[in-house]
């Protein structure tokens, strides 16, 4: 599926720009849209909009949400949008990484909006204290305001995309009151050559017949022994599989069952792409510490 990933500070646009896209593909060109909302995803997990940025641990999983729904969603006749800030350069190198393993063209949009523009527009959203929504109904954060704290955080961290990298090319920008180049981005995602894949986002070769059913049970087997033995201790916890070592898992007390089983899917992707899968013995230490720094890292 041709990935268009959106890109800006806060308030500048973005999902005014990803309906105008969905609305030209859906429109001239007759292409369904997938549209894969960070205000949604934000929602859909129960958190508050300004206590996610000021989370770095509630970023981490609403960003492996979103890489993952766009995996989830990725075919070669679809357009799928990736609405969210983006703001991380390493994280549009994952996605670009993603989409190329794929063999799905991809390009970026700048939504340039001045500063005090986008300060302006933020101030115009109507919803200051937010509240989450009673019912479990499909719901957004669209018409909740940055706090000023959480705006000025999030401009300080902002990595511009360059058009000279790989993983931010080809870029178009969308200036305040100009159109987009709708056909330009067309083109891209449906006329130009696809990437050649190279090493990083080849096929693992072919393991051994019983490799993937190990791994498979060797992950799942860690992460129902950490969800039994955080019920008894919410602290730093201990766990060893077919008589591994023991492994010290330090992970913030409310990270659940959910987030576990998500982390433990992106370890299998990652294991699968790896050119020399490292052995079976190995795994359940590998799992173990790729669990503690998704949640712990800096």
């Amino acid at each position: 599926m041709p990935l268009i990933v959106m890109c800006g500070i806060p308030s500048s646009g973005k999902t005014t720009r990803a309906k105008e896209l969905e609305k030209f593909f859906k429109d001239k060109k007759n292409i369904t849209v997938h549209i894969v909302s960070e205000n949604q995803c934000c929602r859909a997990h129960n958190f508050l909009k300004n206590d996610l940025f000021m989370d770095s641990q509630k970023e981490k999983i609403i960003r492996a949400s979103l890489k993952s729904e766009v995996g989830r969603l990725q075919n070669t006749k679809d357009v799928v949008i990736l609405d969210a800030g983006n703001y991380i350069k390493g994280y549009r190198y994952e996605l670009y990484c993603q989409a190329k393993g794929g063999r799905v063209p991809q390009c970026t949009i700048l939504c340039n909006l001045p500063i005090e523009e986008a300060k302006s527009f933020n101030k115009k959203r109507p919803i200051v204290d937010e509240k989450l929504p009673e019912s479990s109904e499909f719901s957004d954060n669209s018409d909740v305001q940055y706090s000023d704290n959480v705006f000025d955080a999030l401009c300080q961290r902002f990595e511009e995309p360059q058009g000279a990298n790989r993983w931010d090319s080809p870029l178009f920008v969308a200036l305040v009151d100009e159109k987009l180049d709708f056909e330009g981005i067309y083109n891209t995602l449906f006329e130009n050559k696809l990437p050649t894949p190279n090493q990083s986002t080849q096929n693992a070769p072919v393991c051994p017949a019983n490799y993937l059913y190990e791994l498979d049970q060797i992950t799942r087997g860690i992460v129902m022994e950490i969800v039994a033995l955080r019920k008894q201790s919410p602290g730093t916890i201990s766990v060893s599989y077919r008589g591994s070592e023991q492994l010290m898992v330090d992970i913030p007390p409310e990270i659940g069952v959910a987030q576990l089983r998500r982390v433990r899917q992106l370890f299998l992707n990652y294991i699968k792409l790896q050119s020399s899968p490292p052995s079976l013995d190995t795994l359940p230490q590998l799992f173990v510490r790729y669990i503690n720094s998704n949640y712990n890292a800096s």
